[in-house]
């Protein structure tokens, strides 16, 4: 089933950039025709895929088609490249949020010029990296996917910055619209008490069931397993910084088979048959 996902979370900071990178990466290798779209102002997913000459010098962009200006058709703007394509960003994306403000119909541009267009016809799944803020921007980049995926760093603060995000952003627009939780990703862990108190406390929560199988706390007791969640592996850095997916840098990291077990569940729709989430998240 075709299907948009925004990797979202008001928080900075969380490795957002990389999951949505290899998340798009990794459905890429599901033998999937994938589109990663680079909605977040500091352009990082694009330079991250090797486009850092876009994010700065490219006329066209991702902020030519959210405009009322004239906007150019998405198919215009897209880059190649071998495992996925790329939406690039651009230097001068903050003047999206103030157009998309302004706009009566802005808050769906996303979905009806980026979406609705390449959904099903030209891609299986669009990956968007969303910024990590509350506002117009990452508004639409929720309505336009209707799927979010939320990777956490197991401290209080993104916990705390989950919490905003359900009870000010998605909740509201839930009430209005289809917009569904795919899974929680805890990210970048190192192993202390403080990751197994954490994931303990989501594990109790009204989102157990957005937990991926790899992110439990059973993993922290498996000798056989590296702890739970998608760990912290200098090569995300290092695929990062030469442009490149962690797949195309390391094609034998741990980690790829936990990044397959998320694709997979974005193709399922979900971790599992989770029930409703009706609560608050407490650490």
């Amino acid at each position: 089933m075709s299907r948009a996902v925004s990797v979202s979370l008001q928080k900075g900071g969380v490795g957002k950039t990389t999951l949505a990178i290899n998340l798009a990466d990794a459905l890429a290798a599901r033998g999937n025709r994938v589109l990663l779209v680079d909605l977040d102002q500091q352009g990082n997913a694009t330079e991250g895929v090797g486009f850092k000459h876009a994010y700065e010098n490219a006329t066209d962009h991702v902020g030519s088609v959210l405009t009322d200006d004239e906007p150019i058709d998405v198919r215009e703007v897209v880059r190649s490249r071998d495992r996925f394509d790329l939406l690039p960003a651009h230097v001068d994306l903050d003047s999206v949020e103030d157009r998309i403000r302004n706009s009566t119909f802005g808050m769906l541009w996303v979905r009806r010029r980026i979406v609705e267009p390449l959904l099903g016809e030209a891609y299986d799944y669009v990956v968007i990296d969303s910024p990590p803020s509350l506002g117009p921007l990452s508004d639409a980049a929720l309505i336009g996917a209707q799927n979010v995926v939320v990777p956490l760093l197991m401290s209080e603060p993104s916990v705390s910055g989950f919490e905003r995000m359900w009870e000010h952003q998605i909740t509201p627009i839930r009430n209005e619209m289809e917009l569904e939780l795919l899974a929680i990703v805890p990210n970048q862990l190192e192993g202390d008490n403080e990751e197994r108190r954490i994931i303990g406390d989501l594990e109790e929560s009204p989102f157990a069931g957005y937990l991926p199988t790899f992110a439990r706390s059973a993993h922290f007791d498996d000798p056989n397993s590296p702890g739970p969640g998608i760990r912290k592996r200098i090569a995300f850095k290092r695929a990062w910084r030469e442009g490149k997916t962690l797949r195309e840098h390391d094609p034998d990291n741990d980690m790829l088979v936990r990044l397959d077990e998320l694709a997979a569940a974005v193709e399922r729709g979900g971790v599992e048959t989770a029930p409703e989430a009706d609560g608050e998240l407490r650490v």
